[in-house]
């Protein structure tokens, strides 16, 4: 039995030091993603690195017998957290930080950014969401020609001005308003299911009564891998942004963390202006077990930026009602430019 016992411990005292080498590697990989893009998709997940390598700091001492093993692997680990913390704890930080509320303006506005999932089945959940939040305009993305046929026809009641986009399974996306716009770059927005665009974004301008015009965009990126793929599709957003006239606010899924220096290059590049800080909105739903159950989310990959003089009010998370994300509700004024 002691020859059991021995062979068990040191067992677990490999797989425990295994661990910890493969999520100190990835976390130090992914602060030194500014020089490999390709070890930037590793902060993509740093919150698993995070508490993954706080998880085994704590556990090793309990876990590893051997006193040699156990204080390598706690200093490996410990390198690690300390590399992940540099990356995840300034957005942490960020989002528990009271939101300053700007100067009570004229004129507010309420807008909904959705991922509303591809295999959504409770369009009647969805429509009952939108319409108790009651915004000035909604963005969906993963709006498909089967979830759009079912609820189409209760948003128009509300919503009488849209545009929408088809394509690929990230091309459809839609925008729903109570103001009429002016849609911009049509190009970008095909209205066939046979087109080959992977993406597509939706940029229109809102020329309003009661204040000054704005510009708003939507979009649905593709997933970080390949990273030239990424690289692309936010110079290519980059690119129709740089002709918009601002104030600007983009909102939408942009399949990337706040800790990725993909996108923290693309919104300094873009002279944006990110009010999202650490706001997980992904994954409520997994598939496991053969079936889609919830899920805590942990990713924060739906965004709102903004350039120019647009106020943020309130920004928050809301209901899924039969998606994957959570939707971001942000409260909004626009100043003269």
């Amino acid at each position: 039995m002691r020859t059991i016992g021995k062979i068990v411990a040191a067992l677990t005292a490999a797989g425990y030091l295994l661990a910890c080498c493969l999520m100190a590697a990835m976390a130090i990989a992914a602060v030194l993603g500014f020089i490999y893009p390709a070890m930037d998709l590793f902060n993509h997940v740093q919150p698993i690195l995070f508490f993954g390598l706080l998880a085994l700091m704590v556990a090793t001492p309990v876990f590893v017998r051997f006193r040699i093993i156990r204080a390598l692997a706690l200093s490996i680990a410990a390198t690690g957290f300390v590399a992940s913390s540099v990356i995840y704890i300034p957005e942490l930080v960020a989002g528990l930080l009271p939101r300053t509320a700007p100067l009570q303006a004229e004129q507010t506005y309420r807008l909904m950014t959705f991922n509303v999932f591809g295999r959504n089945e409770e369009p009647e959940s969805l429509v009952a969401n939108i319409l108790d939040v009651d915004a000035d305009i909604v963005a969906l993305q993963e709006y498909g020609p089967g979830l759009r046929s079912a609820v189409h026809p209760d948003l128009t009641e509300r919503y009488p001005h849209f545009q929408y986009c088809a394509g690929g399974q990230r091309a459809f996306v839609g925008l729903y308003a109570k103001l009429p716009f002016e849609p911009l770059d049509a190009d970008a927005c095909s209205s066939s299911i046979m087109s080959t665009d992977r993406t597509a974004r939706i940029i229109v301008r809102f020329q309003t009564e009661n204040g000054p015009a704005f510009s708003l965009a939507t979009t649905h990126n593709d997933w970080p891998a390949p990273i030239t793929r990424q690289a692309e599709q936010f110079a290519t957003l980059r690119e129709a942004l740089s002709t918009v006239e601002p104030p600007l606010i983009i909102v939408g899924d942009f399949n990337s963390t706040p800790w990725s220096y993909a996108l923290r290059s693309f919104v300094s590049a873009a002279e944006l202006t990110r009010h999202t800080y650490n706001l997980p909105t992904f994954p409520t739903l997994w598939y496991y077990l053969r079936d889609w159950r919830a899920m805590f989310p942990i990713l924060p990959i739906d965004h709102v930026m903004t350039r120019g003089q647009i106020a943020i009010h309130d920004l928050r998370a809301g209901q899924p009602s039969g998606s994957d994300h959570l939707p971001i509700i942000v409260d909004f004024s626009v100043g003269p430019e």
